[in-house]
């Protein structure tokens, strides 16, 4: 995975989760060495999150995620069948659970986000799902 890898990640985005709404933006940073993410479950219960994630030529893709609940985990940039991820590269947290997120289905104007936990990544098992649509313009002062 190059560094351009996640590029069609960049911009505005509608979600519709389980959760409910919510919108994420990421930006190109750092003279563009540097993608942060937003994420705002807008609720009720509102929640949210960001990430920053970069590449380098000899470690790839790697993202650190935080969120107002005091989650923090570090993941790498890999593929899944052929879909960009990142992934712990082991059990996190007190559940001590493998976690990755997978982005499929891409095109210009959406794609599919899945939220995924292993206890020793053979089964994994889909945590929260999202379908991503392109903010335009004219609806990105609007709520999800």
């Amino acid at each position: 995975m190059g560094p351009d890898a996640f590029d069609f990640w960049l911009g505005e985005w509608n979600c519709a989760t389980e959760a409910g709404s919510a919108i994420n933006s990421i930006t190109q940073e750092y003279s563009g060495r540097v993608l942060v993410e937003r994420f705002t479950v807008l609720g009720p219960p509102s929640w949210s999150g960001m990430s920053t994630s970069v590449y380098s030529p000899h470690d790839g893709w790697r993202q650190t995620w935080v969120d107002q609940d005091g989650n923090y985990w570090a993941l790498r940039g890999c593929l899944v069948d052929g879909d960009p991820c990142f992934a712990t590269d082991g059990p996190v947290d007190s559940d001590q659970l493998f976690k990755r997120m997978v982005f499929s289905d891409i095109g210009p104007e959406s794609l599919h986000w899945r939220w995924e936990t292993s206890p020793d990544e053979s089964v994994w098992t889909p945590r929260l799902t999202a379908a991503y649509t392109r903010r335009s313009a004219a609806n990105r002062d609007q709520p999800g």
